[in-house]
């Protein structure tokens, strides 16, 4: 009964990858992303491919078919977490790119082919010593191959560890890019990546945990069904939201350029940033000027959605030049440069008005009470309810000065 929950499982996953894979073939936008998350979608399927047909192959026996397999099996699990670094790393690109030397990621599943490659064609008994259940001595080649398998299985939850955490660092990196380009940036965080690594994290562990203490094949049948449907729960979140998902440092436009072409430019110099930029002084002067009256004179400020893109729309100027003058002449990025016109006209809404601070919070262009906090107190070292009592305190303070200079 266990064999059966886990197949309709497997191929419950690997239908609903080559749903995916559809889906993102058939994308005309995004092309490059949409390929990627595709890839990443494959490589599950065909991890799924030797559990979706367990119980067509006795895998405790050598021969051609447990070799295919296994040897499926061990190079598609070491294609997981690159793949999906690979993935992460396009969907946070300004250009939609792959990391550079992409070829290293690709040195531990081409081990897991070669070792399964082996195994197809080489002493049949070498992995009855990892599936087995009876003692089984190697010498020879057969011990040599073993080990190999033995240690890339080890490898795959040391590979986990490694691309987790190089998925977290490009995420805090892609999060302070956001400030660049977005006035509000809770839409495009990516928190659902945040909340799939660290339950895939989880699941993970609790399997390794779970096989590291399985004795009685009878009384873990249960426990195994119940991990694998929440692997297969946790896949159809994933594969949902990155169906659903658009590059957000990619304009909406393709009359547009992203503001900078290079993903290492965050590396360079502050001075150096914009080195090659044909801007002369006297036109980022005028462009700061018109950046200004866009939010003084316009109240651009109040779109919730506000980017760079719609700014250099509305004042008809380039995103890259308006990012440098913001950075070089204003001094700000664009985040906070907008941000400080709302705190600016809250503090007047505030002062002047009986409005609710949530009603005050939408009026000035913030979507989250939390943002608008935040950035209040970041301007002025206060929260909303605070400056409006310290209002009322000063005005108290000169009522009653004033009652005593007439008395």
């Amino acid at each position: 009964m266990n064999e059966i929950i886990l197949e309709l499982i497997s191929t419950s996953t690997i239908a609903i990858a080559l749903f995916g894979i559809a889906f993102c073939l058939m994308q005309n936008a995004y092309r490059r992303v949409n390929r990627s998350f595709a890839a990443f979608l494959g490589v599950v399927a065909l991890n799924n491919i030797p559990d979706a047909f367990g119980r067509m192959v006795d895998m405790t026996q050598p021969g051609l078919l447990q070799g295919v397999v296994f040897a499926i099996w061990l190079c598609t699990a070491l294609c997981l977490s690159p793949s999906l670094w690979v993935y992460v790393f396009t969907l946070t690109s300004r250009a939609q790119r792959d990391p550079k030397h992409l070829y290293r990621h690709l040195v531990l599943p081409a081990l897991g082919a070669i070792v399964g490659i082996l195994w197809i064609f080489g002493p049949g008994d070498a992995i009855a010593v990892l599936l087995s259940d009876d003692d089984v001595s190697l010498s020879g080649w057969s011990l040599v191959l073993a080990t190999w398998i033995g240690l890339l299985q080890l490898a795959i939850y040391v590979q986990l560890a490694v691309y987790l955490t190089l998925i977290i660092r490009r995420l805090l990196q892609y999060k302070r890019r956001l400030r660049d380009i977005y006035a509000s940036t809770e839409e495009h965080e990516l928190r659902w990546i945040y909340v799939i690594g660290a339950l895939g994290l989880l699941f993970w562990v609790a399997q390794s945990l779970f096989l590291a203490v399985a004795i009685d094949p009878a009384w873990t049948a249960i426990p195994t069904a119940i991990l694998s449907l929440v692997g297969l729960v946790l896949f159809a979140a994933t594969t949902l939201w990155g169906l659903r998902q658009r590059p957000p440092l990619v304009p909406d436009t393709t009359d547009e350029k992203p503001v900078e072409n290079s993903d290492d430019d965050q590396t360079k110099p502050e001075g150096r940033k914009y080195g090659k930029s044909a801007l002369s002084p006297e036109a980022s002067a005028r462009l700061a000027r018109k950046i200004r009256a866009a939010m003084e004179v316009d109240h651009l400020h109040k779109d919730p959605n506000l980017s760079l893109w719609a700014l250099a729309r509305h004042i008809g100027a380039s995103p890259n030049y308006i990012s440098q003058t913001l950075n070089d002449v204003i001094g700000e990025s664009f985040f906070d440069f907008v941000n400080r016109h709302r705190v600016l006209e809250a503090m007047k809404l505030l002062s002047t008005t009986d409005d609710t601070v949530s009603a005050i919070t939408y009026d000035v262009g913030f979507n989250a009470r939390s943002s608008f906090y935040n950035a209040f107190k970041r301007v002025t070292g206060q929260t909303p309810t605070g400056y409006r009592k310290s209002l009322s305190v000063r005005e108290g303070m000169v009522d009653a000065g004033g009652e005593l200079r007439e008395t």
